[in-house]
């Protein structure tokens, strides 16, 4: 989905001196990696976040989204542990025009966090009788499905995490609630049920609105395992309906993590 950008932010973007400029989704099969290239698109999923030390009325949510890092790659060892082995890195020009935002980080022993707290109770108190608090309810709602905690367990390795290493960017699209999709999860029974998550996320798609797309002059690096892998999605891209030219660059961004070690 392509988001028109306000005027004042139509310029290049300014190279980044601490991060990586290059937005990287890491993920932990082949298929996924493959099925990327081929379409063209990411698919937003449904993620589980844990809400426990704020508080809130519900302790973990489930969002729609897609996220990303700008994690330098020497630095991306401990990341790809987590996530996965295989891995697409788009331009950061793309990411920002696409609406990427990075997660807000949150300590729950600050200020602001207690005034989320007050605002959602409140937002969700009065909303159905007041326009204007159905307004900040919105607001609440758009909020929360960009924050983090500092630090807490991994819902993936179940260790506690400093969860700011991880240069966390969001993308989360609009979803139609009339198509029966939820921008957040908070039914505990849904959001422990595998097979009923895994059918919302087949369902979100069929629906082209929802997903980010790119073109392969996007793609800065393909991460595989194994050469093997590389070879594979060589022979997938020069079956792509694409100038020979557009092919070729878009193979030389195919990396393998075994021969690259150390060069990083």
């Amino acid at each position: 989905m392509l988001i028109e950008q306000p005027d004042r932010i139509k310029h290049s973007i300014p190279k980044s001196e601490q991060s990586a400029n290059t937005f990287f989704h890491f993920m932990n099969r082949y298929n996924f990696l493959k099925e990327i290239i081929k379409d063209k698109k990411l698919y937003p999923r449904y993620c589980e976040e844990d809400f426990n030390l704020l508080n809130l009325d519900f302790k973990q949510i489930r969002i729609a989204m897609k996220c990303f890092c700008d994690i330098p790659l020497h630095k991306v060892d401990s990341h790809r542990k987590t996530y996965g082995d295989y891995c697409i890195g788009l331009t950061k020009s793309w990411g920002i025009k696409n609406g990427l935002q990075p997660a807000i980080y949150y300590n729950p022993n600050c200020g602001i966090s207690q005034s989320i707290k007050k605002s959602f109770d409140a937002a969700i108190r009065y909303s159905e009788n007041d326009e204007n608090l159905d307004e900040v309810a919105e607001i609440i709602n758009t909020i929360l499905k960009y924050l983090k905690c500092i630090n807490g367990k991994d819902l993936k390795t179940n260790k506690i995490k400093d969860f700011t290493d991880e240069k966390e960017w969001r993308f989360v699209p609009n979803l139609d609630n009339q198509m029966g999709f939820e921008e957040v999860i908070i039914d505990s029974k849904i959001i422990n049920n595998t097979d009923i998550v895994e059918s919302y996320n087949r369902e979100i798609k069929k629906y082209d609105d929802y997903c980010l797309k790119f073109e392969y002059y996007d793609i800065k690096y393909i991460f595989v395992k194994t050469s093997k892998q590389r070879d594979s999605l060589i022979k997938l891209i020069l079956k792509c309906n694409e100038e020979d030219s557009v092919k070729y660059r878009l193979i030389s961004c195919i990396k393998v993590w075994q021969e690259v070690r150390g060069d990083f």
